[in-house]
């Protein structure tokens, strides 16, 4: 009977010798993944996950190329690194959080992102989680930046700065749209005869008469050219100066109107009846534009206090950030 144990015993250990022999010469090894287990970065001696890494990673190759040379691609990651970890540190210091919005508008980020890279990020190792670290980095660095210049802040940007260049950069306006091309049977775009493009702008410009005498709102305005065949919506927009959403020269035009009187402009191919409005700085629509005002006023002053914050020492792991790198190389070509 003992014999009879020792010998399976000696076949165990012969088959876990098999086992090592064919995993060490790689037979079962030809499919899979480099797999990194210790931190390829360290920062003030805080070990950074991998996955952090290698988005920064992809991140630099995809600004500097995918030929870029290593020490460039390694310098711009280790960049990218240390300023969200500065960020997150500095965010921690001061106290500062993210409101319910805030963490809404991280994971809509997030989910918009995930929806299109999903698959290419799980491929080089990145997760959902990983992208809601980054982004969450981010809002932190958005909220430092209303926590030092906002309201109440060490180095407050004041009311009437902020407000003048809402003023001078953003409308608050209702518009119906109007076109004096349409698509023919053929799906070509073609012009309305001179006659029809009278027609149309007699209609705008008689609904802009009615509103301004109090007869018609932009409501009943929209809904009857709507009935004509026309774009219409009577929900006010906020339009930021470099927004490419309408024609060019269309902020200019709308900034130019007088506020709450109904006016008709138009381009060579759009018409459109605009009612511009008067936000003031209590309105829901300058404040929910602070934070980019402040970007725009202070932001490249919030990232130089981010980067000065603290003192970085960084070690970078020559063997394990090769493997990633070779990692997302791969899949970059795949």
């Amino acid at each position: 009977m003992k014999k009879a144990i020792f010998s399976n015993a000696k076949r165990k250990i012969s088959f876990v010798l098999i086992i090592a022999i064919l995993a060490s010469s790689g037979i079962f090894s030809s499919c899979a993944k480099t797999i990194v287990s210790s931190s390829a970065l360290t920062l003030n001696n805080v070990s950074i996950s991998n996955d952090v890494f290698t988005y920064f990673l992809d991140a630099a190759m995809t600004e500097l190329g995918a030929n870029a040379d290593e020490n460039s691609l390694f310098t711009k990651t280790v960049h990218l690194t240390e300023t969200y970890f500065k960020t997150n540190s500095l965010a921690k210091k001061c106290g500062v959080t993210l409101s319910t919005a805030n963490k809404a508008a991280v994971s809509e980020k997030v989910n918009a992102f995930w929806s299109i890279y999903g698959e290419y990020y799980t491929s080089i190792g990145v997760s959902k989680e990983t992208l809601t670290k980054v982004f969450t980095a981010d809002a932190y660095r958005n909220q430092l930046l209303v926590h030092f210049y906002g309201e109440g802040g060490e180095e407050e940007i004041g009311v009437a700065t902020m407000y003048a260049y809402f003023k001078m950069n953003y409308i608050v306006f209702q518009a119906i749209n109007g076109y004096f091309t349409y698509m023919d049977d053929n799906g070509n775009t073609v012009i309305h005869t001179p006659n029809e493009i009278e027609e149309i702008v007699l209609k705008f410009q008689n609904m802009a008469s009615l509103i301004n005498a109090k007869e018609k709102t932009m409501e009943e305005a929209a809904d009857f050219l709507a009935a004509s065949g026309y774009s219409s919506s009577a929900v006010t927009l906020v339009l930021g100066k470099n927004d490419t959403s309408y024609p060019p020269g269309f902020f200019e035009k709308v900034q130019s109107t007088k506020a709450r009187v109904a006016t008709v402009i138009g381009t060579n191919e759009y018409i459109f009846l605009v009612l511009r409005g008067d936000a003031g700085v209590t309105s829901d629509y300058y404040n929910e534009k602070k934070e980019e005002i402040l970007t725009a006023l202070v932001g490249d002053k919030i990232d130089v206090k981010i980067d000065s914050s603290i003192k970085i020492q960084s070690e970078l792991d020559d063997k394990n950030s090769q493997s990633i790198l070779t990692l997302v190389k791969q899949a970059k070509v795949a």
